[in-house]
C-alpha cells in the first residue's frame, strides 16, 4: 500500500483508534505509522481533542441498572476480534452502537453532509449584512421574502449582528450573523425538505437530532425544528459550540 493511502486509512479511522476499537495488531500498526507521520499524529490529536471536548460538555447521567444489564448482556453476545482496519468499512459495529445507549449524549458516525459543506464555504466569507435590529425586526424583514418562518434562535451571550437572504445548495436561506464574545457565529436558517442533515456525530439534545461536524478548524452543528432546518456555524471549540447548540433546541 503506497504511503498516501496508508496515511488516507489512518485519517480515517482515527476515530475507530480513539475509540478503543482495534485488536492489538492492528493498534500497534496504526500507532508505528503514527510516530513517523506528523501529519496523522496531528489529526488524530485534533479528533482526541473533540471527543474530550463533547465528553465534558455533555451531561453526565448514569443509566438505569437494568438498562445497564441489558446492554451488558447485548455486548457479551456481539464480543469478536475486530478485523484490522484496512478492512474496517466492511464491518459493523455493534459494541460501539451498543455501548452510546449509555450515554444522554448518543454519537454514531456517518457521512459527511453537503449542508455542512456549504455552510462551512459561507461563514468563511465576509458577505455583506443586508438588514440589521432586533429578532422582531428581523422577522419582519424575511416575512414573504423566504417561503418558511424565520425564527432567530436565542444564543446566550450573543448579539445579533443582523442577516441576508442567502442558500443552501439551490434552497433559499436566511443567514443571521451573531457575535459571541469576538467570535463570529453564522446561522443558516432554511426549509430542508428531504435534505439529509447527518454529518459525522449526532447529539440527542432536548429531543432534537443534531449532527456535528468540523472541517479546517470550524465546528458545524444541524438540525431541524417544527419542520425548519438549522445550521449552525463557528470557530468556537466543540465545548463552547455544544452549549450554544444546547440553548439554541431548548424552548
Amino acid at each position: 500500500m503506497s504511503a498516501s493511502l496508508r496515511c488516507a486509512g489512518i485519517q480515517r479511522f482515527a476515530d475507530t483508534y480513539l475509540d478503543g476499537e482495534f485488536g492489538d495488531r492492528e493498534r500497534v500498526e496504526f500507532e508505528a505509522h503514527l510516530e513517523g507521520c506528523e501529519t496523522c499524529r496531528d489529526k488524530v490529536r485534533e479528533q482526541a481533542a473533540w471527543h474530550r471536548g463533547i465528553r465534558d460538555a455533555g451531561p453526565h447521567e448514569r443509566a438505569p441498572a437494568a438498562l445497564r444489564n441489558r446492554v451488558q448482556r447485548a455486548i457479551a453476545r456481539d464480543a469478536q476480534p475486530v478485523r484490522p482496519w484496512r478492512r474496517f468499512s466492511t464491518r459493523a459495529v455493534p459494541l460501539a452502537a451498543v455501548g452510546g445507549i449509555l450515554a444522554t449524549l448518543m454519537f454514531s458516525k456517518v457521512h459527511w453532509s453537503p449542508v455542512a459543506a456549504d455552510v462551512i464555504a459561507k461563514h468563511q466569507r465576509n458577505l455583506p449584512i443586508e438588514v440589521s435590529g432586533g429578532v422582531d425586526q428581523l422577522k419582519r424583514w424575511y416575512a414573504g421574502k423566504v417561503d418558511f418562518p424565520v425564527r432567530p434562535p436565542r444564543l446566550p451571550h450573543a448579539a445579533l449582528r443582523g442577516g441576508r437572504l442567502s442558500d443552501i445548495g439551490e434552497r433559499q436561506a436566511a443567514y443571521l450573523v451573531y457575535d459571541v464574545g469576538g467570535n463570529k457565529v453564522s446561522v443558516f436558517i432554511f426549509d430542508p425538505g428531504n435534505e439529509s442533515l447527518e454529518s459525522q456525530r449526532k447529539a440527542i439534545i432536548d429531543n432534537h437530532e443534531v449532527y456535528f461536524d468540523q472541517e479546517r478548524g470550524y465546528n458545524v452543528a444541524m438540525y431541524r425544528d417544527r419542520g425548519v432546518g438549522y445550521a449552525i456555524a463557528s470557530d468556537l471549540d466543540s465545548g463552547q459550540m455544544y452549549k450554544l447548540v444546547s440553548a439554541a433546541v431548548a424552548p
